[in-house]
């Protein structure tokens, strides 16, 4: 970032200036706005989330009289990595400087700060925040795995975890690095504000980008805690999503879905459908599920395809990507999840091979190499292999964290070893591990088969049908999400306004604009 464009007053992006003009426009017809009721929006330094957060916003102060209040949780996240620039650019001057930008264009749209992560108007308070977590951390020092750590009744330990991975950037959590204390800190100073924030003001709603990481999941689980409502608008698969206490991750919740399909009539059409549709990924398409894949795990390539017969396959996530996306997650990082794996297989004998992420970030390219020095006796598959070539080709039993593969295999009649409550968790074509010692057990017995092939084969296509089908008129907003999404991501972005307002025009976006309203009208008969 140039010195020169910390003393603009709007972001100097040329995509989020004509964002900004266009959103602009349509809040100049806003009244200035004396109502007592308000609601919360998160403010991101993106050019989609800042449209499409500001549009909602708009959308909802058109239909009810209200203003918004700004959540800005920029802090350690403003930066990836260490070292002295590191340092000026999460220093609170300069966050406080970008922050003020970010503010100034969203005002019009949504209405007056509310919260800020990094400020100087607490200082006592700050200090004491950094005792508390230094003290905590010195006492920390000797665990394994913090992810069920609670501060203030706030779950935080795996917000810590994701936290660290992603902005040290680290592909193992390292509980004695020092960046953990400034986690920590920063955990400890967003609780205090948000309970005082989400206390005090009082919003009828809350509405994030995201829930995982600091800056997204403090904020979230602490409103809910207070009973503000809470939605994310993180991906088209949970658009408009009610956060609840049982369930505060911006993943959809899957529970129901078996018991949802086996309500619904016609099922063999039904799986039919989701037959079609999961062909076409199997055969190198990208489908609304996995459109934020560059490359499909299903493309054709002239790779040579190893000897996988009567072997099992390792898939690799990315290994700094939030690892705490689903519940349950039984290790603290994927690396010890890849080395308990590792180590299991080969003491047990077990032959198999390992696919790295084929979308993975060009980080974990370094973890991967960090592993092939730990482990150098690895079979590794290449990520452009065709997943289906392997199944082809005899392999009997697939490894995942909680991927798609789980599914995928399953549908192919090949069983995967899970240790997260993942997407799949209703049904039983894979076997999920609730503990090491029963992780250890499954990676030990890989040919066991928990189902008849065509049982399995329909499962997954039961899966495939409610994850990705089911919801009519949600289907059509998934679909606009992801042009619009990629739109705004393109260099050109031509389109960028008429898709936005295709996405505005959706009936199902508009019966979201709906419940946010009613929240807000709920919310007027308690004042």
């Amino acid at each position: 970032m140039k010195i020169s464009n910390l003393f603009s007053r709007t972001p100097p992006d040329d995509k989020v200036r004509k964002l900004y003009e266009y959103l602009d426009k349509e809040a100049s017809s806003l009244e200035e706005e004396t109502s007592k009721l308000t609601f919360a929006i998160q403010v991101v330094e993106d050019p989609f989330y800042y449209a499409l957060l500001g549009i909602i916003s708009i959308d909802v102060r058109k239909r009810v009289k209200s203003s918004g209040l700004l959540v800005i949780t920029r802090s350690f996240n403003s930066f990836i990595g260490r070292g002295f620039r590191a340092f000026i650019m999460r220093s609170g001057i300069v966050s406080n400087l970008i922050s003020s930008k970010w503010s100034r264009i969203n005002f019009r749209l949504v209405g007056k700060e509310g919260f800020r992560s990094q400020s100087f108007n607490y200082p006592i308070a700050d200090l004491y925040d950094f005792f508390c977590a230094y003290k905590l951390w010195r006492n920390l020092k000797d665990s394994q795995d913090i992810s069920k750590l609670v501060v203030r009744d706030i779950l935080i330990g795996d917000l810590v975890i994701d936290s660290y991975l992603r902005f040290r950037p680290s592909p193992v959590f390292l509980i004695k690095d020092r960046f953990v204390l400034t986690v920590l800190w920063q955990a400890f100073r967003d609780i205090r504000r948000s309970y005082d924030f989400f206390s005090r003001s009082k919003p009828s709603f809350y509405l994030s980008s995201l829930a995982t990481y600091i800056q997204h999941g403090v904020a979230v689980r602490v409103a809910i805690k207070v009973g503000v409502p809470v939605y994310v608008v993180s991906s088209n698969l949970v658009f408009g999503k009610k956060l609840s206490l049982d369930h505060y991750f911006h993943t959809p919740d899957t529970t129901s879905y078996r018991s949802l399909f086996e309500e619904l009539g016609q099922k063999d059409e039904k799986l039919s459908i989701a037959k079609d549709q999961l062909q076409y990924r199997l055969s190198g398409g990208i489908d609304d599920a996995t459109a934020y894949m560059r490359t499909s795990a299903y493309a054709q390539n002239a790779e040579e395809l190893p000897d996988v017969k009567d072997a099992v396959v390792i898939f690799l996530h990315d290994f700094y990507d939030s690892p705490h996306v689903y519940n349950g997650f039984i290790f603290p990082d994927f690396w010890s999840w890849i080395c308990f794996t590792i180590d299991t297989l080969i003491e047990s004998g077990i032959n198999f091979w390992v696919k790295p992420h084929p979308n993975q970030i060009s980080l974990s390219d370094k973890a991967f190499s960090m592993l092939l020095e730990k482990y150098p006796q690895l079979q590794v598959i290449s990520s452009l292999i065709n997943n289906t070539h392997l199944v082809e080709s005899g392999m009997i039993c697939g490894i995942t964290a909680y991927g798609t593969v789980a599914h995928e295999l399953a549908y192919m009649g090949v069983p995967s070893i899970c240790c997260a409550k993942h997407p799949h968790h209703s049904f039983n074509f894979c076997r999920t591990a609730k503990s090491l010692d029963q992780y250890k057990m499954f990676l030990k017995t890989p040919e066991i088969q928990p189902l008849p092939f065509k049982e399995m084969q329909g499962q997954a296509l039961a899966f495939f049908y409610m994850h990705n089908i089911y919801g009519g008129e949600v289907i059509d907003l998934r679909r606009q999400y992801n042009v619009w999404s990629k739109e705004v991501h393109n260099v050109e972005g031509t389109q960028l306004l008429e898709e936005l307002e295709k996405l505005r025009g959706l009936p199902s976006y508009n019966q979201f604009i709906d419940e946010l309203v009613n929240e807000v009208q709920i919310s007027s008969t308690k004042t």
